[in-house]
């Protein structure tokens, strides 16, 4: 099993090496780098450790203990370069977010690392880490709540940042980050039963420390895979040539229209040319139809045209066009000229690009799916 480990440190190293060649100047690939090379680090360390190699150097013994605690950051602020364009905020914000992990490595430095490689065979072999310094029960701490917190604070970013792109999307396929939502929820879920499995060693005896520790490390190696496929691959989702409408929370939909300069007798002119517009010449066939193309074919800005859509229609502009959609593939799926298509098939001519979209807002419209809608509706073989 212990070979596993060294695997999951080649290949972090390797996915390291693939995002040098990436944009030097870009804050997400560089956190990505950091967190493979940590991940990477800690597992050749956790490898040595099982295979009693690391106490023929005990001056190695702990190097990477508290590396664990800036994994947390990492996490957030990939997360967050991803969706903001900011990245010298960012960047700044970041490093006041190690502090935690400075702090308790700094005093580590002292109270542990500096001993004598004997004095750490002593501690490692009886177990006893905890009676060289304080610090050692602070690093726990942070070691143990640092990546659920940090990656329950990033799935909240992520369902902010998908209200925020259905507000100026009708497609949302690359730019809703679902990969790394389950990611995040992987983290958070081995992050608690390695606490779990942490309490039930050290109160019930009922497992041993070193299973915990082989859970864990195993479910990295595997995220390593996970996170290095679509990690590399994945571009920041927001640029100025696609960006997104700001948006605020339900109960704050009435302030932020109040200040807005749309008279209602203009109000009354753009709802007759968005329907006039979505009913003869169809927009929504365009899969890639953003809200700012959308509104300079109307002649109107982003943020007038969403207010209709808000206000009048009383959806967002992904929900929107996606019903327009929906309603064009009801209307084909009845027309014999169409017979011959697939309903994917027929789904993709109305604009959709993606199976699983499809599927999902048309059973939410629809209250089935669209086999079970062709059956029903029009008793025709699915």
């Amino acid at each position: 099993m212990d070979i596993i480990f060294l695997l999951g440190a080649v290949q972090a190293f390797f996915f390291g090496i693939l995002l040098l060649d990436k944009k030097k100047n870009r804050l997400p690939p560089k956190l990505l780098l950091l967190f493979f090379s940590i991940i990477g680090f800690v597992l050749i360390e956790h490898y040595l450790f099982q295979r009693k190699i690391i106490f023929e150097y005990p001056h190695l013994l702990g190097l990477t203990y508290t590396f664990p605690i800036i994994l947390g950051p990492i996490l957030f602020f990939y997360t967050k370069s991803l969706v903001d364009e900011n990245e010298a905020i960012l960047f700044r914000n970041f490093l006041f977010h190690t502090l935690p992990f400075l702090f308790v490595a700094t005093f580590l430095i002292f109270d542990f690392y500096f001993i004598s490689p004997q004095e750490k065979l002593v501690y490692y072999e009886n177990e006893t880490l905890g009676q060289t310094s304080v610090f050692f029960y602070i690093a726990e701490f942070f070691i143990n709540f640092s990546i659920p917190f940090y990656s329950i604070v990033s799935l909240l970013l992520l369902k902010k940042h998908l209200e925020q792109i259905k507000s100026s999307f009708s497609n949302t396929k690359d730019l809703d980050l679902h990969w790394l939502k389950i990611v995040l929820i992987c983290m958070v879920i081995v992050s608690f039963v390695s606490i779990l499995m942490g309490l039930l060693s050290d109160f019930l005896n009922f497992i041993s420390y070193e299973d915990g520790d082989h859970f864990m490390y195993i479910t990295l190696t595997v995220i390593i895979y996970f996170l290095g496929y679509y990690g590399i691959k994945q571009k920041p989702v927001l640029s100025h040539d696609h960006p997104v409408l700001q948006i605020e929370s339900a109960p704050n939909l009435k302030p932020k229209y109040a200040t807005s300069s749309l008279k209602d007798v203009e109000k009354e002119k753009l709802i007759k040319q968005l329907t006039k517009s979505m009913e003869n010449e169809k927009p929504y066939l365009n899969e890639n139809l953003t809200l700012k193309e959308l509104a300079n074919k109307l002649e109107t800005t982003p943020n007038n045209l969403s207010q209709i859509i808000n206000e009048k229609f009383n959806k967002n502009f992904y929900e929107f066009i996606n019903e327009y959609r929906i309603n064009e593939v009801k209307s084909l799926l009845s027309d014999p000229k169409y017979s011959h298509y697939s309903i994917l098939g027929i789904a993709f001519e109305c604009g959709f690009n993606s199976k699983s979209t499809f599927n999902s807002v048309f059973k939410q419209l629809t209250g089935k799916t669209p086999t079970e809608f062709k059956k029903t509706d029009f008793d025709l073989p699915g």
